[in-house]
């Protein structure tokens, strides 16, 4: 009997202990600007790095038919993925979907912090092809 009091105390008592979650903060939960931020998000190894990544993964028929700069816009989530790609401006040849799906897959980024707490983030980002 002494073992299966025990046996539920235990059982009870680790539920309990597992349901502590530490809610997000009204600063985590909204979406910043890049310029609002204290700590900007970056790529692993910066600007030169992504725009080298972005570059090795884009097939090289449409980089030599591109010219020109595109534009786009994504969220540097908490956990450093990248979500809500947008290309706001390309070149005129269709790369939109593979630029997309490349930037969706990108390496995680070193996420942007305001007052101390990890946020999400949104970043306009401009490059040549």
């Amino acid at each position: 009997m002494k073992k299966y009091i025990l046996f539920l105390f235990i059982i009870f008592t680790q539920n309990l202990i597992s349901q502590n979650i530490e809610p997000l903060s009204p600063i985590q939960k909204e979406l910043y600007d890049f310029e609002t931020v204290q700590v900007k998000p970056e790529f692993p190894g910066g600007k030169e790095k992504f725009i080298e990544y972005i570059k090795e993964n884009l097939k090289k028929s449409d980089i030599d038919k591109s010219k020109g700069q595109i534009q786009t816009s994504f969220i540097v989530e908490m956990d450093g993925s990248i979500t809500d790609v947008k290309i706001i401006k390309d070149t005129g040849i269709k790369i939109e979907k593979s630029l997309k799906k490349i930037l969706e897959k990108s390496p995680k980024w070193l996420c942007g912090e305001h007052e101390g707490y990890h946020v999400r983030t949104k970043v306009d980002f401009t490059f040549d092809i």
